[in-house]
């Protein structure tokens, strides 16, 4: 079981899973990448100029001294590359959760009940390579949850505003109070029967709210 999956509640389901775009890594890519290929350079050029009476150990000292810069640049890259692997963007029938780092994690949550708005933005490169930033304006204390260079904003957004208007928020059509959606029952009868094998409930309140339920089919 995944970190992310550790962290949904009874009745949560994963709608959607998504990363920043590619595009994320390529300033990492140019700079260690131009520090590898100056370091060999540098290496081959060096090794090419010394005089050949030079002790082994000096040439020898050279040569591991720009491995271990190339080494250093390639290591580099392979930690922003973990670092953009272990980042992840998940929509849930609940919330949009934003998941990240590697051995410390870090977790931020916004419940779709409070999503107040959505604002995608697009450049004319991020149109063509498709990402964009997603801004998840809520009503909570942290206000916006900003998204940056996700890949494929639009699916996103669209499979985002889809699982709030199931849960009868402003993008879809409200439910009166008391009432339930066909679709949350199968869900809150799987909660309800949670709290009965934990005995909170008795299996006669578990009955009695579950027909209740199923009355609303």
């Amino acid at each position: 079981m995944g970190y992310v999956e550790q962290l949904l509640s009874t009745g949560e389901t994963i709608a959607m899973r998504s990363r920043q775009h590619w595009i994320a890594l390529i300033t990492s890519g140019l700079i260690n990448g131009f520090i590898i290929i100056v370091a060999l350079t540098l290496g081959v050029v060096v090794s090419g100029a010394l005089p050949r009476n030079l002790p082994p150990l000096i040439v020898n000292l050279i040569t591991l001294a720009t491995a271990l810069v190339a080494l250093f640049g390639l290591a580099r890259f392979g930690w922003d590359l973990l670092q953009w692997l272990a980042e992840e963007y998940i929509i849930t029938n609940r919330r949009v959760i934003q998941s990240e780092g590697i051995i410390n994690k870090r977790t931020i949550d916004s419940s779709l009940e409070k999503v107040n708005d959505v604002v995608l933005t697009q450049s004319f490169f991020g149109r063509i390579l498709s990402y964009g930033n997603l801004e998840i304006v809520t009503g909570s204390d942290i206000g916006v949850n900003l998204l940056t260079r996700l890949r494929d904003p639009i699916t996103f957004k669209t499979a985002m505003l889809d699982q709030k208007s199931k849960l009868g928020g402003d993008y879809g059509e409200r439910l009166p109070p008391g009432e339930v959606s066909d679709r949350d029952v199968p869900r809150l009868i799987a909660e309800l029967d949670e709290l009965r094998k934990k005995g909170l409930i008795s299996d006669a309140e578990f009955n009695d709210k579950k027909a209740k339920l199923l009355s609303q089919l």
